[in-house]
Formats: C-alpha cells, structure tokens, sequence
C-alpha cells in the first residue's frame, strides 16, 4: 500500500507539472527535461555522497537559471493578421524584418506584408545534442534576434544558446556556441558586439550557488572571438560601481539587453559617447551605460525615469531612445521615452494617453525611423506600429502566426525591423 500511495503521488505531481506546462501555453515554459528533473527531485539518490549531491545541486541551479520565463506566445490570439494600416503616404518605404517566436525564421516583408524572403535554421542541425543537456534553455525552437548584413547575410541569435551567421539561402557560414543572447550589433569594419552569458559560480558575489554573468563578446566577421569583456567587472572598476549596490546576489545579476556602437556624434558635449564606445542597457538594475571596450570601464550612466527598458539606441540627434516597459508605474502599460541624455529631459512620449495604451511585460522594440517616424514592437501582443512625430498611427501589423497546444496564442514578435528598400531588392524572393 505504501508504494502504490508513493506512486499515486509521483502520477499525481507529473500531472500537475504537465497541466501547468500546458496551461502556460509555450514550448519552454515547462518542457519534458524539467518534468524529469522533477521526478528526480521526487526519489533523490540519498546514497550518493558528499562532494556528489553538491554537484548534483549546483547542476539543478543551473538548469534552474537556465530556464527563463521567454515564452513563445503569452496572450489569446484575435482575429487581426498581417498589415492591417498602410498610409504609404506618410509611413516610411522600406522592408520589414520581422523575427516570430513560432519557428527559427525571419521573414523580410514588403509594406503590404507580403513575403519577400525567408532564412530558417534549426539549432539542432548545428548541435544535434542540444535537448540532452540540461543546462540549457529551451529557447533552441526560435530566434531571439536577426541582424541583416549588406548582400542578405544574417546572423542570429538563439536565446541563451548560441548565434551563427546564414548567407542569404540559409546556409550556415560559421556557428557558435557561446550564450549568445537578446542583442548584437555591427561596425563599419564588420565586427560584431553580441551579448552573452555565462552560468557559473562568481565567488566574490555569491560562492554557494551558480549566477549569471554577462559579457560582450567581439567576433571578427568570419566569427573568431577577439575579445570578451565582463560586465560585471566593468563596472567595479569604474566610477559607476556604487549602481551594483541595487544588483541581487543570486541568479540573473544584470541581465543586459541591449548593445550599440557609437558613431562619435554626442562625442564633442561629452567624451564617454566616443566613436567606438558601446551603449549597453542592464535590464535589472533600470541603467542605460556607456561601455569602453578598450579600458572595459563603465564611461557614464543614467537611470531613474523608465524600469526594465528593452532596445535603448543613441539617435544621430544625439537623444536616447528606448521601450520603457515599466516604468510608467501603471499596471499593465509600457510606452516609448525619447530622452535628452545630457539633460535628462524628455523630449517625446508615446504609451502615456489611454489612446496610446499598449504593454509588453517582456521583450519590446523601438526604432527611429528616417522620416522621424517610430517604430515600436509591442512583442508579448505579437503586434508592431508606425507613428509619426504627431502620433499618429501610419502603419500597423499583427503577427498571423499562431502558438499553444490548440494554436489559441499570437506567437512572440521579438524583432520587427525597418530596412531601406534599396539594396535587399537584388537578392530577395520573388
């Protein structure tokens, strides 16, 4: 009797696990490695020893760290699909790079929605043992980001795993394994700033349990690391130190998001925005800061008027501009800020009037566009829209594709990107 109530008791809590899983709509939210991991926590191995059960421990919080709540699709799918607004008179002409947490794609669109092209790439091709290991995230099943270089070459990150470059077919010119994650950028010589992470015990902050740690790493074109630089060091050794007094001793630590390369131009009102020096967003503590990859010092920092802001980017009118998923203290809202960085002024806003309403509780993009149109990718609604300066909405798209056991969840739109539509129009799909 006693064993039939013990396995009553484990059915009972895989049920549990999987209906949880289920409910929370998403590949990765409670995939099957944590069930068993589960079960595993259910009849521990209390035989093992000493020096064995702590490095099953430190293994569990890893798998543990591992596992962020980035889900493909968080809410109920309408009836909207693909562009639903085009005021080609005032919206900017361009093609849309559009990145779907439904698959491993990204899709270059015209202004009407229509496909253009497709690059696609499994990460299981590249890492056939990806699902084996534990400590990975589940994050292998879409990309996080795609950046689109000069004759239809991308390269892609997927969450927490890793990146690779693709020609414009798909084929895969190099691939790493490196935790790559969230954000990468490029220079006029062709490296590239990606974000990644390391999952390991950092003595000084936390010695008993494994954190993460955030770098930027610079790859050469072809995809040689030259250099890596510790966030977290950069900034104790700077003069920006005491921001790390808000920074928890456990888990994600930082959990930056975003990266640019600075042209120089804010260069002449203040040397930390030098040409070369990276603009780097640390979503746990609220900070936007200037990184010089040179010293690896923190140069400047500012916080105070947004919380958990995704994509801030320095715009050639020397403002900031950023999506401010929190800060505005309303529940359920996010907005657009558009700051003057040197007086900390804002200058322009979007999200604050009921009008305006929108939230996007993780992810979220915004883009200044040319025609001092912007762009702003509401990712968690899988829903993106042009405004002008007057707020005015010019443009508008729904992501059509869909997630969730019974396809009832608008997929994730991490990424919608405006390109100029001179240069792809060669190599694009008819």
């Amino acid at each position: 009797m006693r064993r039939f109530l013990a396995g009553l008791a484990i059915l009972l809590a895989l049920s549990a696990a999987v209906v949880y899983g289920v409910a929370a709509g998403a590949k990765g939210w409670f995939p099957y490695e944590i069930v068993a991991a589960a079960y595993r926590r259910v009849v521990p191995d209390r035989s093992a020893a000493p020096q064995t059960r702590s490095r099953l421990a430190e293994r569990e919080a890893v798998r543990k760290l591992s596992q962020l709540p980035y889900l493909q699709g968080y809410n109920p799918a309408g009836n909207a699909s693909g562009v639903t607004v085009y005021d080609a008179a005032r919206a900017f002409d361009g093609w849309n790079l559009c990145v779907s947490a439904h698959a491993p794609e990204a899709e270059l669109l015209d202004m009407h929605g229509s496909l253009r092209h497709r690059w696609s790439f499994d990460a299981h091709r590249l890492w056939p043992n990806l699902t084996v290991r534990e400590e990975l995230s589940e994050h292998d099943g879409y990309w996080r980001r795609a950046l689109l270089l000069p004759g239809g070459d991308l390269v892609v990150i997927w969450e927490y795993v890793g990146m690779a470059r693709l020609d414009r077919n798909s084929h895969v010119r190099w691939a790493l394994r490196n935790g790559a994650n969230h954000d990468l950028a490029v220079d006029h010589d062709g490296r590239i700033y990606a974000l990644t992470r390391e999952i390991h015990v950092v003595p000084d902050v936390n010695a008993k349990a494994p954190v993460f740690e955030d770098f930027v790493t610079i790859l050469s074109p072809d995809g040689q690391t030259v250099k890596r630089i510790s966030l977290l060091r950069s900034f104790e050794r700077s003069d920006y130190a005491p921001a790390l007094a808000g920074m928890k001793a456990e888990g994600d630590l930082l959990h930056a998001n975003a990266v640019q390369v600075l042209d120089g131009s804010l260069a002449p009102s203040n040397p930390a925005f030098e040409a070369g020096n990276l603009l780097v967003s640390i979503h746990a503590l609220g900070l936007v800061a200037v990184l010089d990859p040179r010293s690896e010092r923190i140069v400047w920092a500012l916080s105070g008027q947004w919380m958990a802001q995704h994509t801030p980017r320095l715009l050639e009118s020397g403002r900031l501009l950023l999506f401010d998923n929190a800060g505005s203290l309303r529940v359920g809202r996010s907005r657009v800020l558009e700051v003057d960085p040197l007086t900390q002024r804002v200058v322009w806003r979007y999200g604050d009037e009921d009008r305006e309403r929108m939230y996007s509780e993780t992810h979220g993009a915004v883009q200044r566009l040319p025609n001092g149109n912007t762009l702003i990718v509401e990712s968690n609604n899988g829903h993106a829209i042009e405004v002008t300066p007057e707020k005015q909405i010019v443009w508008e798209y729904f992501n059509p594709y869909r997630v969730g056991a019974k396809k009832e969840l608008v997929a994730t739109l991490p990424q919608v990107e405006r390109v100029a539509s001179v240069g792809p129009e060669d190599w694009t799909s008819r």
